[in-house]
This record gives C-alpha cells, structure tokens and sequence, in this order.
C-alpha cells in the first residue's frame, strides 16, 4: 500500500502526512503508482463518501460508534471513536470505478495532536500525524492519496498502541490529472541522506516517533551559521520546480535556501502546531539539468529541523503579462486651468495633472493611468481593483469620467493643492472613484479609492494602485535594481531585504507591508510608494518582475499573513455603502533614501509624533534595562546593586542626558512584592534616577480560561478576554501568548489596574511589549470594530489616555504603523548584545533609519549587553550601533560581573561617542543593496560635519575602503577625521581606507574646510 502526501502551500497551520521510508524492494511498485492511469473521472469528483457509522464498518478492542456532540456537525449525527489501546476501525467494500491513485479526505476531531494508521487492502501499515483540530468540538479534514483497485477496498485506521483521532466519514476524491508532468514528484531526498553535508551544529539526529519523520531521522541544530546541503539532486530537465520541504519548527524560523550557489532566498515556513508535529512548505526552485546542489542555512539564527526535501515537476503556466501597458492616445487637448502650481488639462480622451516635479495622465477610454518624472514614464499601465463578489477593476467599467468642474482645492497637513476624481460607473455595479491628491509643493501624490452604491457594500481587499504590464514599473536604471521589502512588525527577529528585481518565482514571500522602494542602488534613483493611512487596513505591496523592471504591482489595503502579519484569519471586512481603501504615497526621487524619509514625514503629517508632557525628558533616554542582565532572575537586591552603580560609576560621568537617567525593570519585575516595587523605585529616586517598568497589554501568557481578570472585581475571566475567531474559539497562540481583544472592557479595566499601580508607585517610563498581538484579525468584542488595525487602534489610543502622559512610552514588539502612540518603537526584535544580533540589529537600520525623527521620535536599537559580545571589541560595535540607531541609549548588564563592569565604565563614559548617541539622529546606509543582510557604513550629516561608523561584522581582520563622495561627503576639500573613542584625527588626501579587527567597528567625525 503506498500513501503519497497531499501538498498544501503556505497554510497556517500547515496540513501533515507523516511518511514511512519505503522499502527498496516497492520501487518498482512506486515507479507503477507514479505512472498509473487516473481513472475515468473528472479530477476532484467525489467518487465515494463512507460514514464511520456505516453498517458495513468493523470495529476491534474500544472503537465503535459514538453519538456526536451536535455543535460539532457531524454528518448523519455520529462518528467513529474511542480508537486508543489497540483499537481499530475498518471501512470494508470501498467501491472505486477504476485502479489508481486517489485523494482521500478524511473527516475527524482531534483536540490534541493524535498520530494514526491507515492500512490499504491489507497491505503496509502507514503512520500519519493529522493536525489537532482546534479543540474537541470541531470538525477538521487531513487528505492524503492511497492507491486502490479497480472494484472493492478495504481502508483500516488503528492506534498503533496510542490514542487517534475521532472519524466522522471518508471520501475519496479524484486527483488532479499529473499527465502534464505537473504534480509528478521528480525526486524525494531525506535529511540525513549519506550524500549531504553539514556544517556548524547541523547533523543527523533522531527523529521523535510521533512525529513520524520518514526514516525515524532528521537533520537538526541548523543554528548560529549552521547548513545542510543537499548534494546531487538530480532532475531530468532545466526550468521551475515545486520544492516541497518537510519540517518541524514549534515556532517561527526563517531559512535561507542557496540552490547551485548561486544567491540565498530568505524563506519563513509558518511554525507547526508544535516540535512534536510534521509540517510542508512549498516554493519554487530554479534548476539544472542533472546534478543541483540545495543548501538550506540559519543566517545566524535560528532555522527548522528538516525531515525530507520532494522536487515536484511545477506547472508552467503563468508568467509575465503579454501587454506593454501603454494606456493609449489620449486625443487633442480641449481646456486647461491651473490651480495653485497644478494645471490640470482635459482632452478629448483623458486628463493631465503636473505640477512642474510630476505628470498623472488618465485615459477615460482605456481607463489606465500613466505616472511620470520630468519627462520620464515610471509607471504605466495603472488601475485599482476591488474585491467584492467578484474583483472589480476601474479599467473594465463602460464609462471613466472626469469633470474640470469637479477638481477641489485642498490645503491639509501635507500642504496645498488640489483633489482630482475619475468616476468609474457601469449600469449595475457600484460606483468606483479613483482619487488623486496633488500638492503644490510636494514630490509626492496621493492616491485612494472609494466604491459607492445605494445597498451595502463589504470588502477585505481594495487596492488603490494595480499594474499587470510587462515593463509596468521601469525608474530608468539598471545597474542594481532592488524593490525593498518591510517587514510588518520586527517580531521572531524579521529583516528588511532589498531584493532584486528580477524575482518572478516565490512571490508569495516577497509581499512587502505598508511601503516599498522600487529603486538602482548605484544612481539611487527611486520610486517610493506605501500608505499613508493607518486606521483601518493593513496593507500590502505585491509584486514580480524581470529585465530590471517590474511586471506586477499590487497595492491593497487587506493584507494579512501567517508569517507576516502572524494572522490566521483572514482580514476584516468592512460592510459600508461607501469603502475607502487606504491613502497611497507615490513618489519618484533622485535619492531613494531621500525619498524614504519624505514618506515618514508624509505619515507624520497625518498622524503627528506623541508629543512629551508633564516633564516627561524629550530627550535621547539613557540608563539601563533589567532583561538583558538578569532575564527572568529579577530581584529587588539585583536593581539596588544596579542604581548604586550607577551612581557611583556612569551617571556623573558622562552616561546621563541632562542629568537624566533610567533603571528600568523589565518582564518579571513581579517577582517582587508590591511594597518592594514602590521601595525600589523610591530608591532609584533617590540616586538621582528615574524608575521605568514594563507591560504587555495585549497578551495572556496563561493556559486558564477560568482565570479572573485583574482589575475587573471577578467579573470577566480570560476566557472572555482572549480573541476569538468568528465560531468563538480562540486564537492560536503567538510567540507562546494568547491574544487579548483590546476592545474588550476587561482589557481596558486590566490595563487600568496595572497602569494606576504604576503611576501610584512612581515609575516614569514603560516598556509596552508584544503589541502586535492587539492587531490580530479576529472577532471583536467591539461589533463596530471590523479589522485588526481598528481595534489595535483603539487599544493603543485607550493606553494613552491611561498613562495620561506621565510616562516616556517605549513600543517593544509592535507593528511599523500606526505610529503615533509611543515615543519610541524598537527598530528591530531582541538583540542579546553577540556580534550576529549587532548585524542583525543593523539590518533593521539599514532599511528602516528613516523612522527616527518622522514616526517615532526615536528608534530603539534594544539594550546594550556588553559582556555578550564575548570581546571588547565586540562591546565597543554594539555601543556604535546603539549611539546611531537614533537611539534609546541603555545598558543592560550584570553589574556583579568583573568584565561587565570594566566594560562599562571603559565603554560608556566617552563623552564624545554619548554626544552622538544623544543627538538622538539615525545614521543612514551608504548603501542599499545588502539583501537580508546590513550595510557596513552609515553615515549622518549634522550641519557642516559628518559622522560616519564603518563595521567588521566577523572574526577576522578586514580592511574597508571608504568612498567619501558616494557617503556623501566633500573629497575634494581638506577632509579631517576623527576617531571618537581615541580623540586621534587623520588627513585625508587620498583613498580613505580603515583596517579592522575581529569584531572591531569605527566611528569617525568627519569635518570638511
């Protein structure tokens, strides 16, 4: 009997078939049931469906028929159960028309994950690990394929010993016809495979029997630079494969993946229920004829165990659009007016809008839109969408309008100028306007999009900009050409890749969140588009492209990703007579990083920076945090030795603003008593400091949902707190923790409680963590809150107004957008003070410097643990990195520790290296063409002189030359740099060249005469 896995791609909860190894002696049976006919029927068609109940059934030792709860659904009222201690059920005269291969799609409840064993016609029992379903009461379906005979079949499920899941029914489905190679599975290669090679702590380990890896083995510990390659993987002929990847991740791990050596792909499998549970990945690989090596590596990190690897010959359908997008003549010109420094002109067949930096040309037949640059085509081939029953696009209606009469003058945040319409109408469907918003003197236009009609309408997907066009997007550069991808919050250690243009396969992963860059790295030239808006939607920016451009953009308000977003619910929809899709900033730039910071400032004209109140420091903070030093070990003895250190060592000198510094307790500050949390932070007063805690408002680490709520006098347990999908179970847990609606009042009365706590102690600062679970797609208890952003939105808002603006708010673990509730948001995930974090960290400013002063007063580059760097010198980069990242300026060691204190008085009492870390500026990346890694120069311009940080991201000696004209500095005058930590300053005449250490970094002040 052969069982061949049915493949399932990109799901949340990923769908498993668990494996056993064949035996040799069935290859030629494999090779048969590879090529054998699928019968006679119509692929997908239903040929058998077998109620567990079913009289003919046979049941051995517990099993047998069971009522069915009736909120579960079982079909006919029953199901098979009690399959535990060598139980068993048999589905005897299963009818098939013809011998084959077929999909069998089994029905069951599984409130924990139970393995299973399925025997086909008395042959080989095969092992199979369905996934939990999400409780007892709920029905789940698990396909796997089986090859039967022609007439009847017996199909046995047992419980090998164990416990399995409840059935409700089968049935048996005809498969998709593989006559096309499509589906045919080329080649099925395990981990531990003698052929493969291993490197760092990767390696051949056992596998769990529960998880029914094939073989019992797998290749684990791909951790901290660690790989497994697999070496002479054979196909018959060049082009696209599906590879399908068999994995075990209890929670989120990217992976690189190298095929031929040739560039990594950053890949994010979504985590499987749990490290004792199966899961499959499909991508795309690009392949040779005959021998291909595929490595998979941790990029520092941490990666997936992985079972096996199947090479399945793809479909080639699909490709790049067959249209240039030219959006067509638009006819003779017929009236022109100008607004401000806007002239607007109508032709017979289309409308212009420039405003001296930029051109919008609208054709009202075709009904696409082209955006230009003094003179130069960028984007072409326009038009919006919407998903209602159908997808909608502008371009499809019978009649786009415009109306001279209808151009409003407008003056907003951003400035003022004008709002010009497209009305989009066709005799039965909503209305669909097209709305653009030019300004006088912006570089930038915004665009949106409403549909309207006299009944309801309801989306999840609106997308204000579509292009599907060969050469759609096209900036004028090929050197280097990059679209840059945002990562939606900076949780389970997320980076920003510029990838290159040229990616069509795997498109899927590669959706940036909120914003993109569409640029040539060597002349910088580039486009920046992304929303502006951040009240309602999420939003996402897909897009594919070859030949140094791009054919597909999409972007849509309704994004939403299990490895993203962490949803596992689709996005809200909104059910309204007229929908609004997000606001989208586009605009070309000479300098794409230019053109990133304008868009930061673009989103603060909407939603302007939280101010400071109530003698809350502006400025950089400065001080310590508990997490990185003492973990979960947090005593109230620990934080006296810290403050008195403090004191007595950094404080008075240099490592202070303005006399301002903070001692901050991290998670587990309640391991303290209340009284001692009110006599520390007295006692941080008194010391001349600030007392900061923490919070994370929007989780519940727990497993009771019969547990009270604080805060709500035992009026609401957890269970009535947590966020639930719309049948009212609760969500997956993320990151370990359940999340919390934030609309709920007991939320609101729990962050009441805690906060006023806080406030009465005296704490000053807080440390708000694991935002992102508040903007989970779910049912909320608000009913007018549709979407995730709306209700993150609410909760953020009602933390505000609690803290009542007595306390500097520090975003730990939060989504980019919205920005405008904190002071601070971390720029990237945990950094536990190593070199690889420090990389890591710097990743995060490479793509994401241009935050600091535009969204968020100051971006957070986490803690400094200094003795984790394992060397001085590894210490010194990460204070580098700290001082430019714009910055939140703490320390967070073990001040028992020798080393750590002899670090910190040598690393953070230079005044020179704090005053740079106190201009509370980022430094931006000399380049942007780094992929998932980070740029090794930064560089910041303060009035007439430049700062510069060069980084040696390994352990060997390495020398850098630095091009002064490409950093942006003058070469041609006399140039003086100064080294900061030693005060030492150099001529520079020439090449300027800076030879590094192991783990060795520089920063340099740069004047210029």
């Amino acid at each position: 009997m052969i069982l061949i896995p049915f493949s399932k791609k990109l799901k949340v909860v990923s769908l498993i078939a668990a494996i056993m190894l064949l035996l040799s002696s069935l290859s030629a049976t494999i090779a048969g049931a590879v090529g054998s006919e699928v019968p006679a029927s119509a692929s997908g068609e239903v040929v058998a469906s077998i109620e567990a109940e079913a009289p003919a059934n046979t049941f051995t030792g517990n099993a047998g028929i069971r009522d069915c709860n009736p909120a579960i659904g079982c079909s006919g009222g029953k199901k098979a159960g009690d399959l535990w201690g060598g139980s068993s059920m048999q589905f005897n005269n299963v009818e098939v028309p013809a011998a084959g291969v077929y999909t069998l799609k089994m029905t069951y409840i599984s409130g924990d994950p139970r393995p299973i064993t399925v025997t086909v016609n008395g042959g080989a029992a095969e092992p199979l690990s369905p996934p939990k379903t999400a409780n007892w009461d709920t029905l789940g379906t698990f396909e796997f394929e089986v090859l039967l005979q022609q007439g009847a079949n017996t199909i046995k499920f047992d419980d090998n010993g164990g416990w399995s899941p409840d059935i409700d029914k089968i049935e048996l489905l005809v498969p998709s016809d593989p006559s096309n190679g499509g589906g045919e599975i080329i080649a099925s290669i395990e981990g531990e495979a003698p052929a493969n090679t291993f490197t760092g702590n990767a390696g051949v380990r056992d596998c769990n029997p529960v998880i029914g890896c094939s073989g019992g083995k797998k290749a684990g510990d791909l951790w901290g630079g660690s790989s497994l390659q697999f070496n002479n993987v054979e196909v018959p002929a060049a082009g696209t494969y599906t590879l399908n990847m068999y994995y075990i991740s209890g929670d989120p791990r990217p992976i690189n993946v190298t095929v031929n050596g040739g560039a990594a792909e950053p890949l994010s499998p979504p985590p499987t229920a749990n490290w004792d549970t199966l899961g499959t990945f499909e991508f795309q690989v690009l392949l040779q004829q005959g021998a291909n090596t595929i490595k998979f590596d941790d990029n520092g990190g941490w990666s997936p165990d992985i079972d096996k690897i199947e090479l399945i010959a793809a479909d080639s359908s699909g490709g790049d659009p067959d249209n240039d997008g030219a959006i067509g003549d638009i006819g003779a010109e017929v009236k022109s007016n100008k607004f401000g420094h806007t002239v607007v002109t109508e032709y017979q067949k289309g409308v212009t809008a420039t405003n001296g930096d930029y051109t919008i040309t609208y054709n009202t037949e075709s009904g696409l839109a082209a955006y230009a640059w003094n003179g130069k085509t960028i984007a072409t081939g326009v038009y919006s969408s919407i998903q209602l029953d159908q997808t909608l696009t502008s371009k499809q209606y019978a009649k786009h309008q415009f109306a001279m009469d209808s151009v409003k003058k407008i003056h907003d945040a951003h400035g003022k100028g004008l709002e010009i319409t497209i009305d989009n109408k066709q005799d039965g469907l909503p209305t669909l306007q097209q709305i653009y918003r030019i300004y006088d003197d912006q570089p930038y236009f915004l665009v949106s999009e409403q549909a309207s009609s006299n009944t309801a309408l309801s989306t999840n997907d609106m997308a204000p900009i579509v292009i599907q066009s060969k050469g759609g997007v096209d900036i004028g550069k090929y050197a280097d050409n990059r679209v840059l991808i945002t990562p939606y919050d900076n949780d389970s250690w997320s980076r920003y890749q510029a990838r290159t243009i040229n990616t069509f396969l795997n498109t899927s992963n590669y959706i940036s969140s909120e914003m993109t860059a569409i640029y040539d790295n060597d002349s910088r030239n580039g486009l920046v588009i992304g929303s502006v808006t951040h009240d309602t939607w999420k939003t996402g920016v897909s897009w594919s492209g070859s030949n140094d451009r791009l054919n597909k953009l999409k972007v849509y308000g309704g994004f939403t990703s299990p490895t993203s977003t962490h949803d596992t619910q689709a996005h809200g929809k909104i059910t309204e007579t007229t929908l609004t899709s997000p606001q989208i900033f586009v605009g070309f730039y000479a300098d794409y990083r230019e053109g990133l910071e304008g868009y930061g400032q673009a989103n603060a004209e909407v939603a302007p920076l939280l101010e400071f109140e109530h003698g809350v420091p502006s400025g950089v903070p400065v001080g310590w945090n508990s997490w990185g030093a003492y973990d979960s070990h947090l005593s109230y003895d620990k934080v006296v030795e810290v403050s008195n250190f403090f004191k007595e060592n950094l404080q008075n000198n240099s490592f202070n603003n303005k006399g301002n510094v903070y001692i901050n307790l991290d998670s587990y500050w309640d391991n303290m008593s209340a009284q001692q949390l009110k006599d520390i932070a007295a006692l941080i007063k008194k010391n001349g400091q600030k007392p900061g805690i923490y919070y994370s408002p929007f989780v519940y680490w727990g497993n009771n949902m019969n547990q009270p709520v604080e805060g709500t006098n035992g009026a609401y347990t957890y269970g009535d707190l947590v966020l639930k999908d719309e049948n009212g179970n609760p969500l997956p847990t993320v990151d370990g923790a359940y999340a919390i609606d934030p609309t709920h009042p007991a939320a609101k009365q729990r962050i009441d409680y805690y906060f006023n706590l806080f406030k009465a102690y005296g704490f000053e600062y807080i440390k708000i963590d694991f935002l992102s679970h508040g903007s989970l797609e779910g049912k909320h208890y608000d009913s007018t809150v549709k979407t995730g952003i709306q209700a993150y939105n609410q909760g953020m808002a009602y933390i505000d107004k609690a803290l009542e603006g007595k306390m500097f708010i520090s975003a730990s673990i939060a989504p980019l957008f919205p920005s405008q509730y904190a002071h601070a948001r971390r720029i990237s995930c945990d950094v536990d003070g190593t070199l690889g974090k420090t990389e890591y960290q710097l990743n995060n400013l490479t793509y994401g410097w241009w935050q600091n002063g535009t969204i968020y007063r100051y971006t957070d580059p986490d803690y400094m643990a200094l003795v984790k760097g394992g060397s001085l010198a590894a210490a010194q980069t990460r204070v580098n990195a700290a001082a430019i990242s714009g910055t939140v300026y703490l320390d967070s060691d073990d001040v028992s520790n020798p080393t750590a204190q002899t670090y910190m008085k040598t690393l953070l009492t230079n005044p020179r290296v704090n005053a740079v870390a106190l201009m509370g500026e980022a430094f931006a990346p000399v380049e942007g063409n780094t992929g998932t890694a980070a740029a090794d120069q930064f560089v910041l311009k303060d009035k007439k002189d430049y700062y510069l940080a060069v980084f040696n991201y390994t352990q060997e000696n390495v020398v850098k030359t630095i091009d002064l004209a490409r950093a942006g500095i003058p070469s041609g005058a006399k140039v003086t740099a100064t080294d900061l930590w030693t005060n030492t300053s150099q001529q520079i005449t020439g090449p300027f060249t800076v030879s590094l250490g192991a783990a060795q970094s520089m920063l340099y002040k740069i004047t210029v005469k």
